[in-house]
């Protein structure tokens, strides 16, 4: 008795042990698939704004983290963390808009809602339409979220921020896209930051390489007489561009900078762009629509847009109020898309 006792003892242990042993494959094998990890969401934005824009800040909520696997309509994190963001001073920076504790997974997306939007124009502060209510970020790399160091990533906002009315009674639309990318392990596993904190990302090579690859360089070649306009365009960016607004603007009527858009469309011809690169003349800002369609123009291509049609003006020029289109005056040509930013000075023929 007392052997088989000693026995049993001994087949009970072995097997406690194939058990510990299995459990702690499986944990190794699996470890997104317990516990928790810190995931950080950055954000950075040099906005595209009018002339005359000094200042514009975004107040942000709800910002949420998608698991990869998942459909887009479901698989949301909740990310602790809501806030200001200064659009102006994020050139070569990141904010951190929010940090917490979540589910170790792989993420593969980010959004937040943009509750509104405050512009400085000459002085004075004016509340935005938010055309862009939510920003959903595809992320171009996978973010992997475990319980042994902290991971985090970075949205990259493409803003717009244009006055749609006149210098005097100035009425300005808030439009964005976004995509993201994972911060490095080695990187993110330094960060030490809570929500509004500032990070220098413009020595940091991989965030150098993303912004070469998700950009686009797009060179504007223009023509414009009264009754037409041709523009070909070669895009030299890593990535496809898209051309949706194309506003006429005469030099006259704009002070021009660069990186601004026209300092109001009062004085502008505004021109919508499908996606089959057909044009419109409009007399509005279509903002619902400015940053979803559009020709597309693939890296290291070239094509062609073409108007033909009467193109009508609200300008005053030389003290004159002029209709259309002036054979000798100069007009500068603003390209705006999605991700797509460019300008070219031509003179009527």
């Amino acid at each position: 008795m007392k052997k088989t006792s000693v026995a049993a003892i001994a087949a009970i242990a072995a097997l406690i042990l194939v058990l510990a042993a299995a459990a702690a494959l499986l944990q190794y094998q699996s470890p997104s698939h317990s516990g928790s990890g810190k995931l950080t969401i950055m954000g950075t934005d040099p906005a595209v704004a009018a002339s005359g824009v000094t200042d514009a800040q975004v107040s942000y909520s709800s910002v949420m983290a998608h698991q990869a696997g998942s459909d887009m309509a479901s698989g949301w994190t909740q990310v602790s963390g809501s806030g200001t963001m200064d659009l102006m001073t994020s050139q070569s920076s990141a904010q951190a808009m929010a940090t917490s504790q979540v589910n170790a997974a792989t993420y593969d997306a980010f959004k937040f809602n943009v509750d509104s939007c405050k512009v400085v124009y000459q002085g004075q502060t004016y509340t935005a339409t938010v055309a862009s209510t939510t920003l959903t970020a595809q992320s171009q790399s996978a973010v992997h979220v475990n319980s042994s160091s902290s991971a985090a990533a970075v949205v990259d906002m493409r803003t717009f921020i244009q006055n749609t009315a006149d210098t005097s009674r100035p009425q300005f639309v808030f439009s964005a896209t976004a995509v993201a990318t994972a911060v490095p392990p080695q990187t993110a596993a330094t960060l030490t930051i809570t929500a509004g904190a500032i990070v220098d990302l413009s020595g940091d090579a991989w965030w150098n390489t993303f912004v070469a690859q998700s950009s686009t360089h797009l060179g504007v070649v223009a023509t414009l007489s009264g009754n037409s306009m041709v523009l070909n365009f070669h895009n030299t960016g890593s990535a496809n561009a898209q051309v949706s607004e194309v506003i006429i603007t005469p030099v006259s009527a704009s002070t021009f900078a660069t990186a601004t858009l026209p300092a109001s469309f009062n004085s502008s011809a505004v021109f919508t762009v499908n996606g089959s690169g057909s044009v419109q003349q409009s007399t509005s800002l279509q903002a619902s629509a400015l940053l979803n369609s559009g020709a597309s123009v693939n890296s290291g291509s070239s094509t062609n847009i073409t108007f033909n049609g009467n193109i009508s003006l609200n300008a005053i020029i030389a003290g004159v109020h002029v209709t259309g289109v002036l054979t000798g005056q100069q007009y500068i040509i603003t390209v705006i898309g999605a991700n797509t930013y460019a300008s070219t000075t031509v003179v009527a023929s």
